[in-house]
């Protein structure tokens, strides 16, 4: 398939056993061999799983359906090396000051007609502005989805070890982290 163009409005698409988990939009900023970046605008139509009462769900357990949601209300830039298991989303407030570093594990993108489509890994790492400490978010969930069956233990610890590897990628600013991706903006066209 062909790659996407700049300025190219996208979906994103997670999949959890098969099925469609969560859906947003995204406009691409960069879609090269090394390097596949999309930007998420704050506040954009979106789906995401929830059970059948319509609250949203972090893992399927039981019945669960797409229901319209808002993405963030934060801009995100998600950077993606194609062959990784893990994305780069680098969160700011609504006055562009960067809220956080944020690692999403999770498969390699697998690239579709109209976007892109992966599986969460579940667990995630957070790292404060200026890199100067990080902690791992959502452990009570994967160790959940181990006990309940929906990932398996050896899964896990491969997760957690993509999860180290990245944060040293990260904290050593090693390409293409090695820009400087906090003073990135979109363009105006894209804020509207």
């Amino acid at each position: 398939m062909a790659r996407f163009a700049h300025g190219q409005q996208i979906e994103l698409r997670e999949f959890w056993a098969g099925r469609a988990w969560e859906v947003r939009p995204a406009i691409v900023v960069q879609d090269t061999p090394e390097l596949i970046a999309l930007y998420t605008p704050p506040e954009r139509p979106a789906l995401t799983a929830t059970d059948l009462t319509g609250a949203r769900i972090r893992l399927p357990l039981g019945e669960w359906t797409l229901s319209p949601v808002k993405t963030f209300e934060f801009p995100v830039l998600g950077l993606h090396v194609p062959g990784t298991e893990h994305s780069l989303l680098l969160i700011w407030e609504p006055d562009w000051q960067l809220r956080h570093w944020y690692i999403n594990l999770e498969s390699d993108l697998r690239r579709a007609s109209d976007g892109f489509e992966y599986e969460d890994h579940v667990l995630d790492v957070v790292a404060s502005p200026d890199l100067s400490s990080w902690w791992w978010k959502d452990e009570d969930e994967l160790e959940e989805a181990v006990s309940q069956g929906l990932i398996n233990q050896a899964h896990a610890e491969r997760f957690r070890t993509e999860g180290e590897h990245a944060v040293e990628w990260l904290l050593s600013r090693r390409q293409p982290y090695d820009r400087d991706w906090e003073s990135w903006r979109p363009p105006d066209s894209w804020t509207k």
